[in-house]
């Protein structure tokens, strides 16, 4: 049974989808769409697989519609288009931490290319994220604690 286009993309998925399905809502906020990508599982895909713990893999670039370089990054391995699957056919998953903390300075993002879930970071947006947003295991000690947690 072939599933017909665009079907799939009404209902989220996970957190991330459910985060991003908000953005354009009043009640949406885009740091709790970052917070959710930053702690989500979230995949890229590539040509190469992984052979080991220390393998690299090159993840698909493609040109957004300045013809700029954005990363391809998507929410769920269901949301890669077949014509990109052509192109890179291993999904693979990783925190979106580790993409923000490992994403070239001159790289943009996007997340879910043509799919209803999705958004498009310059790179300096993707500069402002790796400056304003701590792993909360990199929080200075002083940092204040979470007055909730008490």
């Amino acid at each position: 049974m072939t599933e017909q286009p665009g079907t799939a993309d009404l209902t989220p998925l996970n957190d991330l989808e459910e985060k991003l399905a908000l953005g354009g809502q009043p009640e949406g906020s885009p740091v709790d769409v970052i917070l959710s990508f930053l702690n989500s599982e979230v995949y890229v895909i590539s040509t190469d697989g992984i052979e080991g713990e220390d393998s690299q893999v090159e993840p698909l670039v493609l040109a957004n519609a300045d013809g700029e370089p954005v990363l391809a990054v998507f929410s769920h391995p269901s949301r890669v288009d077949e014509q990109y699957l052509e192109a890179a056919p291993n999904v693979l998953g990783t925190q979106g931490a580790a993409i923000i903390a490992n994403i070239g300075e001159e790289l943009g993002m996007v997340i879910n290319p043509g799919a209803a879930y999705g958004f498009e970071i310059n790179p300096d947006g993707v500069a402002n994220i790796k400056r304003d947003f701590k792993r909360a295991d990199e929080l200075p000690d002083s940092a204040p604690e979470d007055a909730s947690a008490n």
